[in-house]
C-alpha cells in the first residue's frame, strides 16, 4: 500500500513540475511575441526617422525637435526590449554576460564563452578575508573544536602550531 501512495505522490509531483514548466514556456512565448512587436515598432520608427532626416536634408530645413522625438521613441522601445529579454532570461534561469552578452546558467560565476566574471547577487553575501587574517588564538580555538568533534586530543607537551593540521 505504501508503494501505491509513493507512486501517486511521485506522479503528482511530476504533474506539478510539468505544469510549472508549461507555464514558463507560455510566459517565454508571450515575451518573445511582444519582442517581435517591439522590434517591428523600432523598425518603423527607424524608417520614420530616416524619412525625416532625408526630407530635412533635401529641403534644407532643420527640425531637431522632431528628430529628438524619434530618437527618444527608439530609446524607449529599446529599453522595453531589454526589459523583456531580462524577463525571458530570468524565466529560463539564465544570466547574460556583461562583457560578451552570452547566456550562462544563473548560478555560474564566470562566462562560459569569454571567461568574464558574471554579476551574481550571491557575491554580495560573502566577505573575503585575507590569508593570515585569523589570529593564532582563533585558529587554535577552531582546531580544538575540530579535534573535540573527531574525538582526538593534541599530544601532551606538543605546542600548538600556527597552522591547523586538523
Amino acid at each position: 500500500m505504501a508503494n501505491i501512495n509513493e507512486f501517486i505522490n511521485t506522479a503528482k509531483d511530476l504533474a506539478d513540475l510539468a505544469g510549472k514548466k508549461a507555464g514558463e514556456a507560455v510566459e517565454v512565448s508571450k515575451l518573445k511575441i511582444n519582442n517581435v512587436k517591439i522590434n517591428g515598432e523600432i523598425q518603423k520608427t527607424y524608417e520614420k526617422l530616416g524619412a525625416f532626416v532625408y526630407k530635412f536634408q533635401k529641403s534644407g530645413e532643420a527640425n531637431d525637435e522632431l528628430i529628438q522625438m524619434c530618437v527618444k521613441e527608439i530609446d524607449d522601445l529599446m529599453a522595453a526590449l531589454e526589459s523583456n529579454e531580462k524577463k525571458i532570461n530570468e524565466t529560463r534561469h539564465k544570466a547574460k554576460c556583461p562583457s560578451c552578452g552570452a547566456l550562462n546558467d544563473v548560478q555560474a560565476v564566470y562566462c562560459m564563452k569569454c571567461g568574464g566574471r558574471l554579476q551574481n547577487e550571491a557575491d554580495d553575501l560573502y566577505v573575503e578575508m585575507p590569508v593570515g587574517a585569523v589570529s593564532a588564538e582563533e585558529e587554535s580555538s577552531c582546531c580544538q573544536e575540530a579535534r573535540e568533534e573527531e574525538g582526538t586530543q593534541q599530544p601532551e607537551g606538543e605546542a600548538q602550531n600556527s597552522t591547523c593540521e586538523f
